[in-house]
């Protein structure tokens, strides 16, 4: 049985607003048997339709402003355990790079921590890591965001049930840049059309939303 306890105070200064409301909704409302957890930052926060863009009911949105690998990894104990999902989709990367000041080499270290917490809680548990997307506002970011994708796909390569999910090549133009019309005003998260880009990846990716 999934319990999730609505926090007093979760005793920490990082996203606490986003981690405490989220905790609460979670306590509250009733969840799947067999549960995919999307774990990551505000990409997946803000994407409400995931669940009818994807077709299924099993999807449990665990995003937060803000996150990072490192503080999935603080929070694993308060979001993502709870749930024993059967299924993990990551999507972090982004504000490890552009807002924390880490290289695309220091980001993947913090991936391998949470993996191993992913790996040591769930062992029979799938994990898909989202490709971390290119924004026109953070290209100044773009080679080390291009070195942590290349390291996590060349790990997730060696794993047997772990797959790196190529879902950024619809949102770049001929020209190599990010295509704007896929963002909302602030040119770093996407917009529905950019969301229908991940849905369309996401819908034909292999064992993600199987019964």
């Amino acid at each position: 049985m999934i319990m999730y306890n609505a926090p007093s105070d979760i005793q920490t200064n990082r996203f606490e607003d986003d981690v405490a409301g989220l905790v609460t909704r979670l306590a509250r409302d009733p969840l799947p048997e067999r549960p995919i957890a999307f774990y990551g930052s505000s990409s997946f926060r803000l994407w409400g339709s995931v669940n009818r863009d994807l077709g299924t009911l099993d999807i449990v949105n665990l995003g937060f402003g803000g996150g990072t690998y490192l503080s999935g990894v603080h929070y694993f104990e308060t979001l993502l355990a709870p749930l024993n999902p059967q299924r993990v989709v990551l999507y972090f990367g982004e504000n490890d790079i552009a807002n924390d000041g880490l290289t695309g080499r220091s980001t993947f270290a913090n991936f391998l921590r949470l993996q191993e917490r992913i790996f040591a809680a769930f062992p029979e548990a799938e994990v898909f890591v989202l490709e971390t997307k290119q924004s026109p506002t953070r290209w100044i970011y773009a080679d080390e965001v291009k070195t942590l994708n290349a390291m996590q796909r060349d790990w997730c390569e060696t794993q047997p049930v772990v797959r790196f999910v190529p879902t950024c090549a619809g949102l770049i133009g001929e020209n190599g840049r990010p295509i704007g019309r896929y963002y909302k005003d602030d040119f770093i998260h996407l917009n529905d059309a950019g969301y229908a880009v991940w849905s369309k990846v996401l819908r034909n990716e292999p064992c993600l939303l199987d019964r």
